[in-house]
């Protein structure tokens, strides 16, 4: 308390004192120096010496802080201080006892001011001095040149000051020498900390970077999988079993661009970038598409397999579909690989200020001591459990994340050996229905009656026979022209005029993010201002950021739905048609 105390006034004070002292270790030899000349000054109030020393070297010192506010250095200045020092404690010293004066006492403490006010040298330096003087007081007392009371107690004194000298001189540079031990060890150790932290930092680049293209590569395949199955939709609405059969498809589809999407957001959530995009959805058919997505699945176990919706559960509410269809696949996924027999019933009911979605199973239960940890990533309740049942144990930590972020609650119920019950609350409540995205008919007639010239870049010959054939389907005179890379896009963007550009962020020779650059800055007007849609599976938000900068007029993430993509390719097509009128 007392040093803390000392420490502010300390930071109080400082900045009254001349310049010179408010720098490193000078504000407390200022207050030193002070205290010395006020102990001075009190010695000479009690002392009956006849000669006036004492105060003397208070003078001196004053004149000494003078000197060294005005330039002199700190090595000069407590040199000359020293030396005057030595000069009175010999003085009156051989004037009241010789080595028997209390005053030679205060040999002890000279060198400890060099030592910490200069150097460690100059502390060894002014060790020997003081050792020095006491050898020749020694002898004086001894040649009976000062007061003494015989040769034998003047060695006595002697030997008794220079041993105190040397204790108290020994214990501030053994200090000193563990000081610099220990401040090494620290250095070293930190070194190596930081050496670590490098290593790990080079290691969580590369897992990031290798998980990002692991997700591209996965989600690129998945976007020709999800396109072709939607236009195969479109072509069957009369045929039921068929329907039926790519209706399942797309539900597998959909599940595994989930696990795909599991796989990234373990990723985010290390880096703590896992985040939510609210928008108006239909919440009771997305419940029922969470559900139905296992429907095959659960045909041919013997399971009850229920879904329960409460009549005042809204129908319209503004959340991010995508996550609460992720936690409820989660929960469900969970609950049908832990229950060989019994029911797995999903209910949803309306609360006063939430949604309660739950999720009750009969199946084999948690352990008492294992629901503690259960939320943690990569942990399952039992050692075995992956071996026996499968899955990674990422689920439920992303998805106690989720629910988290989109403003709700998580938690459990279960009991072993009689099933568990996991549930979450979301506070959604009713919304108006979101504008349905239709093409603008008047436009779209005209737009199909002249012909429109589209360049589509992607280097997987699978996405392009998508975005043709979506293309060819709305406007059906339409050419269309395709490269599978920067270079050759730019080299048929130079000798050939489009009306939109479709182009892929990820590609071998030179990418999206480039191709879009040079098209900008080099083909001349009215070419460089030709609209791009940006097409992407790279869902990094940096990555994102930059595409966005490099000129693209709009992002579309694969896999995207043909409307949206229709119905952006539109909209660009009206901003032409807008920008080239004015």
């Amino acid at each position: 308390m007392t040093q803390a105390w000392f420490e502010r006034f300390m930071r109080w004070a400082t900045p009254y004192l001349p310049q010179r002292f408010q720098e490193g270790r000078s504000p407390y030899l200022f207050l030193l120096v002070w205290v010395l000349i006020v102990a001075m000054v009190a010695l000479a109030l009690v002392t009956s010496y006849p000669y006036p020393l004492t105060l003397m070297f208070a003078g001196v010192l004053l004149i000494l802080l003078v000197c060294y506010a005005r330039g002199m250095t700190i090595q000069t200045a407590v040199n000359i201080g020293l030396l005057c020092a030595l000069a009175e404690v010999l003085f009156v010293s051989s004037m009241s006892g010789g080595i028997f004066s209390p005053r030679m006492s205060w040999l002890a403490v000279l060198p400890l001011v060099p030592f910490y006010a200069v150097s460690r040298r100059a502390g060894w330096v002014w060790l020997g001095i003081c050792l020095g003087a006491e050898v020749l007081m020694a002898t004086m007392t001894w040649r009976g040149d000062t007061p003494s009371t015989g040769a034998p107690e003047g060695w006595s004194s002697f030997a008794s000051y220079s041993v105190v000298m040397l204790i108290v001189m020994t214990v501030p540079f053994l200090y000193d020498n563990l000081y610099i031990q220990a401040y090494n060890a620290r250095k070293k150790r930190n070194q190596e900390l930081e050496d670590k932290r490098q290593e790990l930092l080079r290691t969580s680049a590369l897992r990031e970077q290798f998980i990002a293209t692991v997700s591209h590569e996965l989600r690129t395949p998945m976007n020709a999988i999800l396109g072709f199955n939607a236009m195969l939709l479109a072509r069957v609405k009369d045929n039921p079993q068929a329907l039926k059969i790519l209706n399942h498809t797309r539900q597998s589809a959909d599940h595994l661009l989930t696990v795909i999407n599991d796989v990234l957001d373990y990723s985010q959530l290390q880096a703590g970038k896992l985040n939510v995009h609210p928008e108006v959805f239909e919440l009771r058919e997305t419940i029922q598409t969470a559900f139905e997505l296992f429907g095959a699945r659960v045909e041919s176990m013997h399971l009850s397999y229920r879904c329960e919706i409460g009549a005042n559960v809204p129908q319209w509410v503004k959340a991010d579909r995508h996550r609460l269809m992720q936690v409820l696949v989660n929960l469900l996924g969970n609950a049908i690989k832990f229950t060989h027999q019994g029911f797995v019933t999903l209910h949803v009911q309306q609360l006063p200020l939430c949604v309660l979605f739950s999720v009750k199973d009969s199946g084999i239960g948690i352990a008492e001591d294992q629901q503690s940890k259960i939320f943690q990533r990569f942990v399952q309740a039992e050692g075995d459990i992956q071996s026996r049942y499968g899955g990674n144990g990422l689920g439920l930590s992303i998805s106690q994340r989720l629910v988290e972020l989109m403003g709700g609650h998580i938690g459990f119920e279960s009991q072993p050996g009689e099933g568990s019950t996991f549930w979450f609350t979301l506070p959604l409540t009713e919304v108006p229905p979101a504008p349905v995205e239709v093409f603008d008919t008047e436009f779209a007639t005209a737009a199909s009656e002249r012909v429109l010239r589209f360049l589509v870049v992607d280097d997987h010959p699978l996405n392009r026979v998508l975005v043709r054939q979506i293309l060819q389907t709305t406007w059906k005179h339409c050419v269309l022209a395709e490269a599978d890379n920067g270079i050759k896009a730019l080299e048929i963007l130079h000798t050939q005029t489009f009306d939109v550009v479709l182009m892929d962020m990820v590609m071998p020779e030179m990418d999206g993010i480039e191709a879009t650059q040079a098209l900008r800055r080099d083909l001349p007007a009215p070419a460089c201002h030709t609209p791009v849609l940006g097409l992407t599976a790279n869902v990094n938000p940096q990555d994102l950021e930059r595409f966005a900068a490099s000129g693209v007029n709009a992002v579309l993430l694969k896999p995207f739905d043909q409307a949206k993509m229709c119905a952006q390719v539109e909209l660009l097509l009206k901003e032409k048609k807008s920008s080239l009128g004015s």
